[in-house]
């Protein structure tokens, strides 16, 4: 499994400068490999969103989110890029929880950089050996095939996540955080309609990042159903409170849909909410806006 130039790259994902250097310098003399660099969570998903990897080595902590949240990010964003995580010292609880969000090893301070490369050497050739071939309880239809492929593909039907560049990626991740600062809220987040988280700013507690992202992809048919009685198209703002946390849900864009989430404590005012959360949605919706429009993919004859 290697990159598109032949090479294997890898991301190296730490808030800690020597041992971000370490690794790079060790992977690269030592190893021959072509390494990015990241020191927060934000740049990490620049780099997952923007650039095809086959190993990402990160930090459980990190400056804004946490390690354990980009793993949870990671399988759906890059499903074949395998996952090292490194911890401050051995925990047993951390173990068990970056093994079952889907990394391949565990490693802890301090490092034994001829150990390290070792083991990202043995996943690399790991990675290589071809998967075993598992029969599917249900086998699609070569029409649902069909469809599934032409989402893939066509360029009108393209999740945001993989047609933003970098300046645009920083520019909402700039708005998500003064989302974050306006309203005291403690996550906000950016979503596309496949559930690819473009953007995040705060915290979130017990690695739920992944059900998040999972939950405001989905198609809201109550929602549907009572927008069609009340002749309306498409209700574009929800909100769900529980006993301590309020999440809000603003559906925007047209040609890239996405989904704004914002969490905060009950009693933060909802006005103030809606009111900063509508108006980065706009500016949002601008930068969405300003990607050239694709080209419609011409009818397959036949």
């Amino acid at each position: 499994m290697t990159s598109a130039n032949g090479q294997v790259r890898i991301l190296i994902v730490a808030r800690d400068d020597e041992l971000r250097e370490t690794l790079i310098d060790t992977l690269e003399s030592a190893g021959g490999y072509t390494t990015n660099q990241a020191g927060t969570f934000e740049e990490a998903l620049s780099e997952i969103l923007l650039t095809e990897f086959d190993l990402i080595v990160t930090e459980t902590e990190l400056p804004d989110l946490s390690g354990m949240d980009l793993l949870a990010v990671v399988g759906g964003l890059r499903p074949t890029a395998r996952v090292i995580v490194i911890d401050d010292d051995l925990s047993a609880k951390s173990a068990v929880a970056v093994f079952r969000l889907g990394a391949v090893d565990y490693l802890y301070k301090p490092l034994n950089m001829t150990f390290v490369l070792m083991q990202i050497e043995r996943q690399l050739e790991l990675a290589r050996i071809p998967a075993p071939v598992i029969e599917p309880k249900e086998v699609p239809s070569p029409q649902q095939l069909t469809e599934a492929r032409a989402k893939r593909i066509n360029p009108m039907t393209r999740p945001a996540a993989l047609v933003l560049r970098r300046p645009q990626f920083k520019r909402i991740s700039v708005e998500l955080q003064r989302l974050l600062g306006h309203v005291k809220a403690s996550f906000v987040g950016l979503v596309d309609s496949d559930g690819n988280m473009i953007g995040a700013a705060g915290t979130l507690e017990d690695y739920d990042l992944q059900l998040l992202t999972r939950a405001v992809s989905i198609d809201h048919t109550t929602q549907r159903s009572l927008a069609s009685v009340l002749s309306e198209t498409k209700f574009h703002s929800t909100y769900f409170e529980g006993e301590h946390n309020g999440v809000y849900i603003i559906e925007f864009s047209t040609t890239y849909p996405v989904s704004l989430a914002v969490i905060c404590d009950t009693d933060v005012k909802s006005g103030m909410v809606w009111l900063y959360s509508k108006r980065t949605a706009a500016i949002i919706d601008e930068i969405l806006s300003s990607i050239p429009q694709p080209k419609r993919l011409p009818p397959v004859q036949g």
